[in-house]
């Protein structure tokens, strides 16, 4: 009998919590860009590897410093909100999903390596 009452009160308080948990969250700072416009820009913030540590070990981007996908996706970071991020993987997915996390966390300017390191590589062959 009073499962028929509290039941469906659980249900909609838990509703309304998670409607109104939800922020507005403006992702127009995260920008996929072309191998060219990322080379010629990434020295003006914070390069960002997210591989694997092993990867980065063996090859990377001059001047870039690895953190895991995890740490990025935290709220607490060792980067500045107040500096351009320039983030890449090894083909742009996973740089995708960790630019809309950080942009959830404040990050407004969080630009990602179309193609990931694959297109800087072979920019670079070329």
């Amino acid at each position: 009998m009073w499962l028929d009452y509290v039941l469906p009160a659980v249900i909609g308080i838990g509703l309304g919590y998670l409607i109104l948990s939800k922020k507005n969250v403006d992702y127009s700072g995260v920008r996929r860009i072309s191998i060219n416009d990322f080379i010629m820009n990434m020295r003006k913030g914070q390069l960002i590897d997210i591989r694997k540590k092993a990867d980065f070990e063996t090859e990377k981007i001059k001047g870039a410093r690895n953190f895991s996908k995890g740490y990025l996706k935290g709220k607490a970071t060792k980067l500045r909100h107040d500096l351009p991020v320039f983030i890449y993987c090894d083909n742009g997915h996973a740089s995708n999903r960790v630019g809309r996390k950080m942009a959830k966390n404040g990050f407004r300017n969080v630009y990602i390596l179309e193609g990931g390191f694959k297109a800087y590589k072979e920019s670079n062959t070329k």
